[in-house]
């Protein structure tokens, strides 16, 4: 009977002072939980959409949500100010053409975020540094997005921590030497890894970091047949490790460098940490160099095609002796750990690869040859032939051709008809150059209002 009264009095002490606390701070509010928003475009006939506005959505959005974004177009911009909110795109959704604040497509201000299967093009903005992300808050994850034909896809601001990028592809971006595929401008480490960092633009850099750190492992890192800079840029230096990558130095970048370390003598360094560039293959489809830095670097165990023999690494002169397929084709060079003579051979990983070793097109030293007959090309006509034997039964775009015929000339100088109008002359005239050498030739096939696609199986 005693003890009941002391736990009846400890239990309307405790009352006592709870009830105060509530008078003085108010009631005690539960834990907020996550929550599922949904956006749906304008034009879509789903249900149990909350949103059809993308800047709405994002706007709305509180820490901790995850956003789901359905399959569509949206055409305007956003600015993102919650943290640790997941948005997870459905295959068809992009972001087309809009920056919101002169910036971006989507604005990140907001920490520990995470975007997944997102799409995002057509960004650009009079500074001519337009992205699909702006990102100024702090650790950001992007995971299978497809980030392509805008002035810049990534670009960070200040101290924004970590950023990854894995499992995704960046095409066909960069501006005026000062925009580019990928640009951390500062932070703790900018890591890539499975990813595709292809043809950037206008003198664009594929990568450039001035992170700390930074980490680029397992992804294919090239110009193609860009008109772009460096391959891989880190001008401040820092702590860097780049393994098992395969990296192009295309025939059309005005950089000779494929990747320069520590280059900008008026910002300051980072301090020197260990730089690790192995495992690579490096491919260089124009005279130049394969590593300049101004700090030591450890570069060992790579296999390096055209450029200069480095100590250390597997060298061979050109494409044809390290068995790759004509320039911009991206392959690696692996080592045959059943052949006797310890030689190496190229991997052939995909149907298209096996169809590149079976063409009749040919190249050597640097002349390209149909049936063993060689052919008289101009530049832009051997570029057009390359992208398209490069993806054989894949429609190349009038605008990717395009850019090829008339590199000076971006696609809004024209009209899509007149654009078409002269890929589709020069295409006529290759195929009379071809004829020349092979009248059965049938390989460059018009597909209308697509493209041209090359099928030798025609």
């Amino acid at each position: 009977m005693e003890s009941h009264r002391v736990n009846s009095k400890t239990s309307a002490i405790a009352a006592t002072i709870l009830t105060g606390w509530m008078l003085l701070t108010g009631p005690i509010e539960p834990a907020q939980a996550s929550n599922l928003v949904t956006l749906c475009a304008p034009e879509s006939s789903l249900d149990n959409c909350h949103y059809r506005s993308f800047g709405e959505a994002i706007a709305a959005l509180q820490d901790g949500d995850r956003l789901q974004i359905e399959a569509g177009e949206y055409r305007e911009g956003a600015i993102l100010t919650a943290n640790r909110v997941t948005i997870v795109a459905s295959e068809g959704a992009a972001l087309r053409d809009t920056a919101v604040d002169g910036k971006a497509a989507l604005v990140i201000l907001g920490n520990d975020n995470v975007i997944e299967g997102l799409e995002c093009s057509g960004i650009a903005v009079p500074a001519r540094n337009g992205a699909c992300i702006r990102l100024r808050g702090r650790n950001l994850t992007l995971r299978k997005v497809y980030f392509h034909d805008s002035q810049q896809g990534l670009l960070s601001g200040g101290e924004v921590g970590e950023v990854v990028v894995e499992d995704s592809r960046f095409e066909r971006l960069g501006s005026v030497g000062r925009a580019h595929a990928i640009y951390m401008s500062g932070g703790d480490h900018l890591i890539v890894r499975r990813s595709h960092i292809l043809s950037s633009k206008d003198e664009g850099h594929e990568i450039k970091s001035r992170a700390r750190r930074t980490t680029i492992v397992d992804s294919e890192i090239g110009s193609g047949l860009g008109r772009d800079s460096r391959t891989i840029d880190l001008p401040n230096g820092g702590e860097i490790t780049i393994t098992n990558n395969i990296i192009q130095k295309g025939s059309n970048s005005v950089n000779p460098d494929l990747i320069g370390i520590a280059l900008e003598r008026d910002v300051k360094p980072h301090p020197e940490g260990k730089i690790i560039i192995s495992g690579n293959t490096l491919i260089m489809d124009r005279p130049g160099r394969v590593l300049h830095s101004l700090v030591p670097a450890e570069m060992t165990g790579n296999f390096i095609v055209a450029g200069s023999p480095l100590g250390g690494n597997e060298w061979y002169p050109d494409r044809l002796a390290a068995g790759l397929p004509i320039a911009p084709a991206l392959e690696r060079v692996v080592l045959d750990a059943g052949s006797q003579d310890d030689q190496y051979k190229r991997t052939s990983q995909s149907e298209e690869d096996a169809a590149l070793e079976r063409t009749d097109l040919s190249q050597v030293d640097g002349v390209l040859a149909w049936r063993g007959h060689a052919l008289t090309l101009t530049s832009p006509e051997v570029s057009v032939v390359t992208l398209l034997s490069s993806q054989p039964g894949k429609t190349a775009s009038f605008n990717d051709l395009y850019s090829l015929i008339e590199p000076d000339k971006s696609d809004t100088w024209s009209s899509a008809h007149d654009r078409q109008t002269v890929v589709l002359s020069a295409i006529k005239t290759l195929r009379r150059k071809f004829r020349n050498v092979d009248n059965s030739f049938t390989a460059m096939t018009f597909k209308p209002g697509e493209g041209i696609v090359w099928d030798e199986k025609r």
